[in-house]
């Protein structure tokens, strides 16, 4: 059963019901994820429902005064992000690049604009690799002040 029909928008799912969902090593991803954002961030998960045709149901957002950290979407065994990265970042972005996997920064790279400011990228998290591009990600958001 998908995500959506599990969880239609008048039943929020708990974070421990996102958890299982998931399942497998992709669940090890998001709870060693949730736990990073926490301890390193101090900011807890937000559940929003969305009707996006792309990615319909509920979704975890994550910010911190007024800074995005993504937005995830449960899957089976793995999790997507999407993520918006400021055009404000692009002196830190050439230092964060050559860190990050050969997939993620191409993606990056190719990125389309989203509303004149910023990058926007999704990408699903299925491997310890995968996640630590992103926390590379966020570490650069984090960097930049409003």
């Amino acid at each position: 059963m998908e995500w959506n029909e599990m969880f239609p928008s008048d039943r929020q799912p708990t974070m421990e019901q996102i958890e299982d969902y998931i399942g497998g090593n992709g669940k090890l991803l998001w709870q060693s994820l949730m736990d990073y954002l926490d301890k390193s961030y101090k900011i807890k998960p937000k559940l929003f429902y969305s009707v996006c045709a792309g990615k319909p149901g509920w979704n975890v957002k994550f910010q911190k005064s007024g800074q995005s950290f993504g937005t995830l979407y449960p899957e089976l065994d793995s999790f997507s992000v999407l993520l918006v990265i400021s055009y404000k970042l692009d002196p830190f972005m050439d230092d964060v690049l050559p860190n990050l996997s050969n997939d993620i920064a191409n993606l990056y790279r190719k990125a389309g604009d989203y509303m004149k400011i910023g990058k926007w990228i999704m990408f699903q998290i299925k491997n310890r690799t995968v996640l630590e591009d992103y926390k590379q990600l966020i570490t650069a958001k984090s960097t930049l002040k409003h």
